[in-house]
């Protein structure tokens, strides 16, 4: 998701749309293939986890190097919102924050041109 791999078929239907009428205003005609990501699939175990990283995708803090890590209190703010258990707290807060290390690693990677 960090490198903008994971898209919905709309998504990926309206990008192709909006690319086609951009390029017909000025009278041309896209002739590359459409690109095809393969399905993610999440265990059953890991999609609570997913849908609250996916809620605190706004909690990134950005600094002059770009994101730093995401704002810890907005993450609780939405582990509270969410009505994570007490018992869960500490293994959901975990798996978001290698959540936030891999999509840190990946910006990084993709900023380094690796």
């Amino acid at each position: 998701m960090a490198l903008g791999l994971v898209e919905s078929d709309e998504d990926e239907e309206q990008r192709r749309e909006s690319a086609e009428e951009a390029a017909s205003v000025m009278g041309l005609r896209l002739r590359r293939a459409p690109v095809v990501c393969e399905p993610l699939y999440l265990w059953p175990d890991n999609v609570r986890s997913w849908n609250l990283f996916q809620a605190v995708s706004t909690q990134w803090m950005v600094g002059m190097a770009g994101a730093t890590g995401l704002s810890y209190p907005g993450v609780e703010v939405v582990m509270r919102k969410a009505r994570v258990k007490r018992r869960d707290e500490e293994r959901v807060f975990h798996e978001i924050q290698c959540m936030e290390r891999a999509t840190l690693s990946a910006w990084k990677e993709k900023t380094d041109g690796k």
